[in-house]
């Protein structure tokens, strides 16, 4: 991995330098073989997916974290596929949550399929293809989920037992001003302060590294903030915690009064056409509680 700005070179270990093209030495063998025939299958199926979580963290940084799993990322038109071609190669499948995410396992691996965010805000879309760059992983062709798109995605994750603020500074310094702020600026819409938040925290932690973001990017940010500064949304009682913890705010909701705009969202996705079809698919052995609960609340509607 480069440099951060090509300056301030660091000494990497031997570990550190591996690539993910070497990557049979950072996954158990168990493991390996589990992920090696999941991507086959999906290969063989020509399902498109990109490689996200912890692998993709290291390809872009070079950081390695265990972890349990295997996060691939499908659009919601391609799910069915992937799970019958799954399905297909010895796995047992399972819908864990209808708007958003399923698990192909076999023994004691599992393969997350995601195809939205846990909070309703978006579904996987073709841009994370798009931008996608090619890897290697257990010996199988893969694409990379470019590091715009995960930044986005881990803006929204900041439960008690899991915040992703290091992922996304670690992804600001080592890629510094090769990001495309413009398509992450984009991306982010409506949650710029989500975005600020961290671009504030990035130069907190690296202050020597702020020049690694265009001047325009929290100039533009801050410009927005400083138009809210002394005023409240007209709506009071509406708290958007849960969009980020559910856990942390379920408080809030439950005994606080505050309305909850992840679950309109969460409802909204559960009753759009493209997550209907994967929830209607034949392609599921088993089905989370979160799910039965969802086609409930769908039939009452």
């Amino acid at each position: 991995m480069p440099s951060p700005r090509g300056r301030r070179p660091r000494t990497l270990t031997p570990e550190e330098r591996k690539s993910l093209t070497h990557g049979d030495f950072w996954i158990p063998d168990a493991e390996r073989d589990v992920y090696q025939r999941a991507l086959e299958a999906l290969n063989a199926a020509g399902v498109p997916y990109v490689i996200a979580g912890a692998y993709a963290i290291y390809e872009h940084t070079g950081i390695y974290r265990k972890t349990k799993d295997l996060d691939l990322f499908f659009e919601p038109k391609t799910v069915v596929a992937a799970a019958r071609a799954l399905g297909g190669a010895g796995f047992r499948t399972r819908l864990e949550d209808a708007h958003w995410l399923a698990k192909a396992t076999m023994g004691d691996s599992f393969v997350d399929l995601i195809y939205g965010m846990g909070n309703g805000v978006a579904t996987i879309d073709e841009g994370w293809l798009r931008h996608s760059r090619p890897g290697i992983l257990a010996a199988i062709p893969v694409r990379i989920a470019p590091p715009e798109e995960l930044i986005w995605h881990r803006l929204f994750i900041s439960e008690r037992h899991r915040h992703d603020m290091s992922d996304i500074v670690h992804l600001i310094l080592c890629l510094g001003d090769t990001l495309d702020w413009e398509r992450l600026v984009d991306r982010v819409g409506e949650h710029w302060p989500l975005l600020l938040s961290q671009i504030l925290m990035f130069g907190y932690v690296y202050p020597g590294y702020r020049t690694n973001i265009p001047a325009w990017v929290p100039e533009k940010l801050l410009a927005l903030a400083r138009e809210t500064v002394g005023k409240d949304d007209v709506d009071l009682d509406v708290t958007r915690g849960p969009m980020i913890s559910r856990f942390s705010f379920t408080i809030d909701v439950r005994e606080w009064g505050f309305s909850d705009p992840r679950s309109e969202l969460v409802r909204a996705a559960q009753n759009s056409p493209q997550i209907r079809a994967i929830a209607d698919a034949d392609v599921w052995d088993e089905r989370g509680e979160d799910h039965s609960q969802a086609r409930d609340e769908a039939v009452a509607l």
